[in-house]
């Protein structure tokens, strides 16, 4: 009956409506403390099973754009969310081809495609409510194997105000090329040359549109699982039989199928990694959560491999307004006691994020950003030992040291 008074169907809402979660009352609610999470909530497993079905297929999906007009339209329903949320206040209506889900128990919003139409969209989770002004993001989970798992346990741990996970791989539906080595942020090289394109050309991608080079991480290869231990929507992994252009080799398709597959992975590799394209439905969330809550931290978090760094654990860096460092390195290198938490750019002078997207618009939006590169050995105990991502979670809470932990205000 509430869905039906509310102008939704199981759950999820495309006009405004009450929703679980919200107030009677339409106004903004009163002041809420923030209280910390308990242990084994089960808050990751409740959303690790909203944002499965929203990732399936995103290894292989060729992601999409929003145009100027659905970036106006996109980024004002987020905002408006993200408001709405806070105050617990019925959510705003969804554009076309997005949706609003409120997760059953629990105050939570999930924000996404409807599934008409897969464009590789983020999957956005607003709390409703009390929260803590903190913005957690995923950019790679395909690649960077174990951020998905991570990014969950710290929105718990921290009560976060929202969580940006990406839904298509970050080489636009094509296999990691073999190629793509030395690929860090901030360090020398770009995209590999992915073959001939159709005309005959062989155009080296590292550059994105507009200029500028446009590095990304060290090859991880395209990984079995989604992080969680568990196969991604039955998604196979790359193996041995498959080109660089994303087209299957000896057995395989025609060659006008296969300059098809590598005209779309050209197209969509301008804005397919979204950390570092200039236009995403990604950085539209990004942007739009800045402008509904002025100043609010960001930890957006990456992997990279052991070889590329064989000191480092975690390598983190931080810009913007209100940005301090040693907020988050104190008690990483609290829990990780052996000297391998290093800092960017003083103690190692690779993977700091210098060309990450989200972290150029916090700065000049005025708000903090923290980017976290977790080596593969870290990230690998911290899928399988709960306890330890548990406590891995706890430490990003010197984040939001000076703000207030209560309800944002209105």
């Amino acid at each position: 009956m509430l869905f039906a008074i509310a102008g939704c169907s199981q759950g999820v809402c495309r006009s405004i409506g009450s929703a679980p979660g919200a107030a009677p009352n339409p106004g903004a609610a009163a002041e809420e403390p923030v209280t910390a999470a308990p242990v084994n909530s089960g808050e990751q497993e409740v959303l690790d099973e909203e944002i499965t079905p929203l990732r399936k297929g995103g290894r292989h999906l060729i992601a999409e754009p929003p145009d100027d007009a659905e970036e106006v339209t996109y980024a004002a329903w987020i905002a408006a969310a993200g408001l709405a949320a806070q105050n617990r206040q019925p959510p705003p209506a969804a554009p076309p081809g997005f949706a609003l889900r409120a997760v059953r128990g629990r105050d939570l919003w999930v924000l996404s495609e409807d599934g008409t139409r897969r464009r590789g969209a983020a999957a956005v989770v607003l709390r409703v409510g009390a929260a803590v002004p903190l913005i957690v993001e995923a950019p790679h989970t395909f690649f960077d194997q174990g951020t998905l798992p991570v990014a969950l346990a710290i929105f718990e741990a921290q009560r976060a105000r929202a969580l940006i996970v990406n839904t298509s791989h970050r080489y636009g539906g094509g296999p990691n090329p073999r190629n793509a080595s030395a690929d860090e942020d901030g360090a020398e090289g770009g995209r590999p040359n992915l073959g001939a394109a159709v005309g005959g050309g062989r155009p080296n991608l590292g550059a994105p549109v507009g200029g500028g080079r446009n590095p990304g991480h060290t090859a991880e290869g395209d990984e079995s699982t989604d992080g969680a231990g568990r196969e991604d929507g039955g998604d196979e992994a790359v193996d041995g039989n498959t080109t660089n252009d994303g087209a299957q080799g000896t057995g395989g398709s025609a060659r006008g199928d296969n300059r098809a597959s590598r005209e779309r992975l050209i197209a969509s590799l301008a804005f397919a990694d979204v950390a570092h394209a200039e236009r995403s439905f990604f950085l539209s969330v990004h942007r739009a959560l800045l402008q509904s809550f002025p100043g609010t931290p960001t930890v957006q978090l990456h992997g990279f491999q052991d070889r590329s760094a064989p000191n480092a654990a975690i390598i983190a860096s931080a810009v913007g307004q209100g940005a301090a460092l040693d907020r988050l390195l104190a008690p990483l290198r609290a829990f990780i006691n052996d000297g391998k938490v290093l800092a960017y750019p003083t103690e190692i002078d690779r993977l700091g994020g210098a060309t990450n997207v989200q972290a150029r618009w916090s700065r000049q939006m005025g708000a903090p950003f923290y980017h976290v590169e977790m080596s593969r050995t870290l990230r690998d105990k911290l899928i399988v030992d709960t306890d330890f991502r548990r406590r891995f979670a706890a430490a990003f809470s010197g984040l939001t040291v000076g703000t207030s932990r209560m309800r944002d205000p209105g």
